[in-house]
């Protein structure tokens, strides 16, 4: 028993024994094993919250923050008498989320925005399509909208530039994926009125919006404006919590005032498409100027375009003809070389010329007058009255080459006219300047002008022989400092002496009055100025059934108020200044003296 005792005895403290072993080893095995546990998370979390940390950052940020780059509202356009010729309306994108819209939903969905938008797109379509054409239309839109729904993406843009009304019915779809973004859309409230002056906003390759043609190109900077990079927070479906800080005004662009007048240019306008249609012109233009300031009044153009939708109008009538078209400007021309003669005292109004009982036959070319008629030791005011270019010969060789292009350099003929607009540039000087040379820019041919530019020159003669800079901006404002630019007027120089100046109005008001047009005279008003009817070049040639009829004038002569030209391209009823841009000249001026109040000082 005690034998079998001591070994029970023996036998437990053996396993005692093993046991507090076995412990012992497991313990430091349990602990290896919790501490690479504690490791293995440490460096998961420095991975997560260190090496991702950044890019994590930015998947949260996606989820409740967007990123708009906000540009501040273009700057408007106004007429010198407070009208809008150009501004911004609100426009919105419409935009959904497809990865969060049901599968089953977007089918019908893209049918419902489909025909919502079908009535948008053809609101004002003059020629409603047919039961045919709308089916098929509705039909493609549907698919080119289900297309983009069908796209696995958390955001896309589906249809730009909807008006407010549209976006109201979309929303009444109560489509939580669906949503809008608001913008800045360009507008011309006069539509055509002045457009090759205003121009058009489009986009730049780079899909921006910018400035193209007249006041929009010439001076976008001034009107666009400024970008910001804004962070918004969003909802879980994406949509802009908050839209604080959305078109702030300190990044909107400058308000440009125009000096054009919209009384004038209406009037100028409907003028001038009335004369296209009853003289049967190809093209045509009617500038009116302030002589003594330079300011452009009104400057219209036909064929015109709608800046809204300029897209649907061919890109040549874009440019402005009066600004980037050059012309032979025919016997208008005369006045220059008559002011210039004048002015170097080798003429007098009352000169006869010596050499104007014929034709002239210079080199190899005879030089005749436009009616083949001739009158010997006509008088240089007669000349003018009578567009005899024989009499102009005879003073331009008194006068010299060196010194008429000095003087015709002096009325920057050739020279940009350092305006606002987009597309104003210099025109080419004759670089030869032979005896023929001498002989056909006297009276207007072998040398090329633009309208204003030939305004600007003639203009100097009404303005005591002063020249000014011509101007199509009065005012530049800020929004955002609330500074206002004022453009005052500003002397170019003195081309001719004050005494050369009222020798010219005495001798254009009897070429005006007496001359070629006078059967169509004012009975109540006194104007000077001249007819002039050049040929239409065409590749190195002139046309033989084509002229470019022009008549340039201002009044009240004393002290005139406005100078405007008037010039038609190939009219078919007549091929003479006189007969057509003349008159159409004194209708359009019937109403210019009573929208700038200028009293009758002729009487009957």
């Amino acid at each position: 028993m005690v034998k079998f005792g001591l070994l029970k005895h023996t036998s437990r403290s053996q396993r005692e024994r093993h046991s507090t072993a076995v412990d012992q080893g497991r313990f430091p095995l349990i602990f290896l094993i919790f501490l690479f546990l504690f490791l293995a998370v440490i460096v998961r979390l420095f991975y997560w919250q260190v090496i991702k940390a950044k890019e994590l950052s930015q998947l949260a940020k996606k989820q409740y923050q967007r990123q708009l780059i906000q540009t501040g509202q273009r700057g408007n356009i106004y007429t010198a008498d407070g009208y809008i010729l150009a501004t911004n309306t609100p426009a919105f994108r419409l935009f959904a989320q497809p990865k969060l819209i049901p599968a089953a939903q977007k089918k019908p969905l893209a049918e419902k925005l489909a025909k919502i938008l079908f009535a948008f797109d053809n609101k004002d379509n003059p020629t409603p399509k047919t039961d045919t054409e709308k089916k098929a239309t509705i039909e493609a839109l549907k698919k080119k909208l289900l297309t983009k729904l069908e796209q696995p993406k958390s955001w896309i843009s589906l249809y730009l530039n909807l008006n407010e009304a549209t976006k109201e019915k979309i929303s009444q779809l109560h489509v939580k994926q669906l949503g809008f973004d608001q913008y800045s859309k360009r507008i011309y409230p006069e539509a055509s009125m002045a457009a090759q002056i205003v121009g058009f906003v489009g986009k730049n390759k780079a899909g921006e919006d910018t400035g193209y043609f007249g006041i929009e190109g010439g001076m976008n900077k001034e009107l666009a404006g400024r970008k910001m990079k804004k962070t918004f927070l969003t909802d879980a479906l994406g949509l802009i919590i908050s839209s604080s800080g959305l078109n702030q005004p300190s990044l909107d662009g400058r308000d440009v005032i125009l000096t054009i007048r919209r009384d004038l240019q209406h009037i100028a306008e409907v003028h001038l498409a009335a004369g296209i249609k009853k003289y049967g012109a190809e093209r045509g233009e009617i500038v009116i100027a302030d002589p003594q300031t330079g300011a452009i009044l009104a400057d219209a153009v036909w064929p015109s375009f709608d800046p809204n939708k300029f897209w649907q109008f061919p890109s040549s009538s874009y440019r402005n003809p009066s600004l980037v078209d050059s012309y032979e400007p025919g016997s208008t021309f005369k006045t220059l070389t008559v002011a210039s003669g004048l002015d170097a005292q080798v003429i007098q109004p009352n000169t006869p010329c010596t050499r104007c009982s014929g034709p002239r036959k210079i080199d190899k070319y005879t030089i005749r007058t436009w009616n083949d008629q001739y009158h010997p030791q006509i008088s240089v005011t007669q000349a003018l009255a009578k567009s005899d270019n024989i009499a102009m010969i005879f003073i331009a060789e008194k006068l010299g080459t060196q010194r008429l292009k000095a003087y015709l350099h002096r009325f920057a003929i050739g020279q940009a006219l350092n305006i606002d607009l987009q597309g104003d540039h210099s025109t080419p000087f004759p670089k030869r300047w032979g005896h023929v040379e001498l002989a056909t820019i006297s009276f207007g041919q072998g040398i090329v002008t633009t309208s204003l530019q030939l305004v600007r020159a003639v203009a100097s003669l009404a303005n005591h022989g002063v020249l000014m800079q011509p101007l199509i901006v009065s005012q530049v404002k800020d929004k955002t400092s609330g500074e206002t630019i004022t453009i005052r007027p500003k002397k170019i120089r003195q081309v001719v002496q004050p005494e050369t100046a009222a020798k010219m109005v005495k001798m254009m008001i009897e070429s005006a009055m007496h001359g070629e047009a006078q059967w169509t005279a004012s009975k109540d008003h006194w104007v000077a100025g001249k007819t002039g009817t050049s040929q239409v070049a065409q590749g190195g040639k002139y046309a033989n059934d084509q002229t470019i009829a022009t008549f340039i004038a201002f009044a009240p002569p004393d002290k005139p108020q406005f100078i405007m030209l008037v010039k038609l391209v190939a009219p078919r009823s007549s091929p003479w200044a006189a007969e057509t841009a003349a008159p159409l000249w004194f209708q359009t001026a019937k109403d210019v003296y009573l929208a700038l109040g200028i009293p009758p000082d002729r009487e009957n």
